[in-house]
């Protein structure tokens, strides 16, 4: 029988611990069991005032002849700590508080893109399954709310292989795709990336458990799984764009049909409030932080100057917008 690895490996903090990343992803020092699975990844940084999970109904748009919708996998709680381990909390406290927001921070929401293109069924990214976050992992129950089988999905494109947008692509508890008609694509480098054995080694030990459950899932699906690279053609209509940092293979994914373009930007503009007035500020979950800046950047700045839209998977929902230029930074302004 095959054997779970996190089953048998340590997952959640220390008692007494204060890393938040242990409580997020995994630390080395903790039994996981079958009762922490059923409770959920990550569900000890939960906030008791977030516990309730918003319902939204798909919201759909027209790109020429495609079909683009975005659909809840739920929301995750983050703490601040964890987000901008750099930034004294006072300054994001204030950031939030001039965007309207929580001066502690909110609950964020991961939208997930569902693209109908020709005879394709498209999901771009697969939401973190139910082990994750009690919040999150509600993927499934809203797309079939929404008319969508799973069985009816052709191909599932990821923009990196963190894992609320990979995990959620295997069924833990039987083993087996929960999409199981489709193809999944990755970027070369992300495969790579997760799937070398020396990866957790060189990352620290809040991320381990983490990279060892994506390492396991993508091989878990590496018989129907395809590495692409920047610029090439996921399915028509969509091609994926580089935009590293948050790691090390992260894609944004283009959509183009008609004469009109929008980007799926996955992790790489992640925060109303932060990604756009202070895309500066170096971020607790990027791999590569100081390279996270220079893309968000770069992205950035192309966004406003040729006003394509974005769609944002942790954006407030539904995480569909323009980016606009505002004094030396920028905003993001819903539509």
């Amino acid at each position: 029988m095959y054997r779970h690895p996190f089953r048998h490996r340590p997952f959640n903090e220390e008692p007494g611990s204060r890393d938040p990343g242990c409580r997020l992803y995994g630390c080395v020092g903790t039994a996981l069991n079958r009762r922490t699975l059923l409770a959920g990844f990550g569900a000890a940084i939960a906030l008791p005032a977030t516990r309730a999970i918003a319902s939204h109904a798909p919201a759909t748009y027209k790109l020429g002849a495609l079909e683009v919708t975005v659909v809840s996998d739920g929301v995750l709680n983050v703490p601040l700590s964890f987000s901008l381990p750099e930034t004294p909390l006072p300054e994001a406290a204030a950031l939030f508080r001039a965007h309207g927001l929580p001066e502690a921070g909110s609950p964020s929401q991961t939208n997930v893109v569902f693209v109908k293109s020709g005879n394709e069924r498209i999901l771009i990214d697969a939401g973190s399954g139910p082990n994750f976050q009690q919040t999150a992992g509600k993927l499934q129950e809203n797309l079939e709310a929404a008319g969508v089988a799973p069985d009816s999905i052709t191909k599932v494109v990821f923009t990196h292989g963190h894992p609320d947008h990979l995990w959620g692509a295997l069924d833990d508890f039987d083993d087996a795709p929960r999409f199981p008609n489709a193809r999944y694509i990755i970027s070369a480098a992300e495969w790579d990336f997760w799937t070398d054995p020396d990866t957790p080694s060189r990352l620290p030990d809040a991320l381990k458990g983490m990279a060892l459950g994506s390492s396991r899932i993508l091989k878990a699906i590496e018989d129907k799984l395809e590495r692409r690279k920047n610029g090439e053609t996921l399915a028509p209509g969509l091609a994926y764009l580089a935009t590293p940092g948050h790691t090390p293979g992260h894609m944004a994914v283009v959509i183009e049909d008609g004469g009109q373009r929008l980007i799926v930007g996955g992790d790489v503009l992640a925060n109303t409030a932060i990604s756009f007035a202070r895309p500066d500020w170096r971020i607790g979950a990027d791999f590569d932080r100081d390279q996270g800046i220079a893309t968000r950047r770069r992205l950035l700045d192309q966004l406003a100057s040729d006003r394509t839209p974005l769609i944002g998977f942790h954006l407030a929902w539904p995480g569909y917008g323009a980016v606009e230029r505002s004094g030396t930074a920028y905003r993001f302004v819903p539509l």
